[in-house]
C-alpha cells in the first residue's frame, strides 16, 4: 500500500525511492489519458522527426555562438515573462544572438520575432501545449509546458549544440556563459542550478530544471532522448524536474554521466529559495555586495506573484501597455520587423511594493505582509 503509514514495529520492507517519510508515494502511475496523450505526442514528433530537425539546423547554425545556444519556451499566457527576459538582457547590454525561442503558439511566436527574436515554432509538436499559463504550480497546464520543455532541448542537443536552457521568470545580470566556458570550471556533461528544496522526490541532486547547461554528448543525448519517452510520467506526476532527476542518478551510475549542480551557498546563481529562505544573500544582492549571474524566481505559486516578486526587486522591465497582449494590439498593426524593443522595454526597471516581508531593491515598510507575523525585510 503505497499510502501506508511507516510502522516501527513492522519489519523493514523495499519502498521507491520517491517514499516520502510519512508514507505518501511521490511516483504517481500514469493513468490511460496520459498514456494516450504522450503516445499521440510521440507519434506525432517520430513522424516528423527528420524534417523538423533539417529545418531547426538550419536556423541554429545561423545563430550559434561557439557551437551553443540559449533556449526558452513560452506561450502566450507567459509572453510578459519572455518579454522581460528579453528587457533586461538587453538593458545590461547582453547579447541576445543566440536565443532560440520555441513558442507553444502563433501568437507567442509572432511577439518574439517582434522584439528581434529568433523562433522555431512547429505547429504538429505543439498542438498539444495549451496557449494560457499554468493557474498554479503542477497543474494540468503546467505539466504540459513542461512537455514544451523537454522537446526544445532534446531536439537541440541531438544536433550536436550545446545549450543553456533557461525559464522564462530568470533575469540575467551577466553573460552565464562566462562562466560555462570557464576552462577552470571541469568539463561536466550537465550542470544545473540548485533548487534548494530537499524534497525526497528530489534527491539526491536538486537540481533546478528551470536553469542549466548541457554539453552535447553520447551521454546527454541518451538522457534527453529517455526524457522524451518519459512524457507519460511527467504527465501523471505533474513535473519534470522528479523525472529528469531520476534519470539523472541513473545514468551517472549506469554509464558516468557526469552531473555538477551549483552551490546554492553561494551567490552566483540565486533563486527562489534564495528570495525566501536566504534573505542574508538577497540583503547582499541588493546592497551589491555580490552580483549573481542570473536570478531565477522560482518557488512561487503562479505569474502573479512572479510579477509581484520582481517588481519589487526591481527585475521588471515591461510597460504595462504590453503585458498580456498579442503583436497586432501593441503595435496597432505597425511593427518593425527587426526589433520593437523600445516600445515594449523599460529604460528602468519599473519598481513597485507589494509584501514588506519579502525582499525589495526599496524599503516596503508600508506594504502587506504576505506571510502570518512577517516581519519587514527592511
Amino acid at each position: 500500500n503505497s499510502e501506508e503509514k511507516p510502522d516501527a514495529n513492522k519489519p523493514l520492507q523495499l519502498v521507491g525511492r520517491w517514499r516520502r517519510n510519512d508514507g505518501n508515494d511521490e511516483f504517481l502511475y500514469p493513468k490511460q489519458r496520459a498514456i494516450d496523450m504522450h503516445q499521440e505526442l510521440l507519434l506525432t514528433y517520430l513522424n516528423h522527426l527528420k524534417s523538423t530537425k533539417q529545418n531547426l539546423s538550419e536556423i541554429i547554425k545561423n545563430i550559434a555562438i561557439n557551437n551553443t545556444v540559449i533556449v526558452v519556451t513560452a506561450n502566450m499566457g507567459q509572453s510578459e515573462l519572455l518579454m522581460n527576459l528579453i528587457c533586461s538582457s538587453r538593458r545590461r547590454g547582453l547579447d541576445t544572438k543566440n536565443l532560440l525561442v520555441f513558442p507553444t503558439d502563433v501568437h507567442t511566436k509572432e511577439l518574439a520575432e517582434s522584439l528581434g527574436l529568433t523562433t522555431f515554432y512547429d505547429d504538429h509538436l505543439m498542438r498539444f501545449i495549451p496557449k494560457e499559463e499554468s493557474a498554479r504550480y503542477g497543474d494540468r497546464t503546467f505539466a504540459l509546458i513542461m512537455i514544451a520543455k523537454v522537446v526544445c532541448v532534446q531536439l537541440v542537443n541531438e544536433l550536436g549544440y550545446d545549450l543553456l536552457f533557461t525559464d522564462i521568470d530568470v533575469v540575467f545580470y551577466r553573460d552565464p556563459m562566462e562562466y560555462f566556458r570557464n576552462p577552470t570550471l571541469g568539463n561536466f556533461d550537465v550542470y544545473f542550478q540548485d533548487d534548494g528544496s530537499r524534497q525526497e522526490r528530489y534527491a539526491p541532486y536538486s537540481a533546478n530544471s528551470g536553469f542549466y547547461f548541457i554539453r552535447s554528448n553520447e551521454r546527454s543525448k541518451i538522457l534527453f532522448r529517455s526524457m522524451m519517452y518519459s512524457g507519460d510520467i511527467i504527465i501523471a506526476c505533474r513535473s519534470h524536474q522528479q523525472v529528469l532527476i531520476a534519470l539523472l542518478e541513473e545514468y551517472n551510475s549506469l554509464f558516468g554521466l557526469t552531473v555538477k549542480v551549483l552551490s546554492r551557498e553561494e551567490g552566483d546563481f540565486p533563486g527562489g529559495y534564495h528570495y525566501h529562505m536566504r534573505k542574508d544573500i538577497v540583503k547582499k544582492m541588493v546592497n551589491g555586495e555580490i552580483k549573481p549571474y542570473i536570478f531565477h524566481m522560482s518557488w512561487t505559486l503562479n505569474k502573479v506573484n512572479k510579477l509581484e516578486y520582481m517588481k519589487q526587486m526591481g527585475m521588471w522591465f515591461v510597460k504595462e501597455q504590453c503585458i498580456g497582449k498579442q503583436v497586432d494590439e501593441i503595435f496597432a498593426g505597425e511593427v518593425d520587423t527587426t526589433d520593437n524593443t523600445e516600445t515594449c522595454c523599460s529604460a528602468e526597471p519599473i519598481i513597485q511594493c507589494f509584501y514588506r516581508d519579502k525582499p525589495s531593491v526599496v524599503p516596503c515598510r508600508d506594504a502587506p505582509a504576505k506571510d502570518s507575523n512577517g516581519q519587514s525585510f527592511w
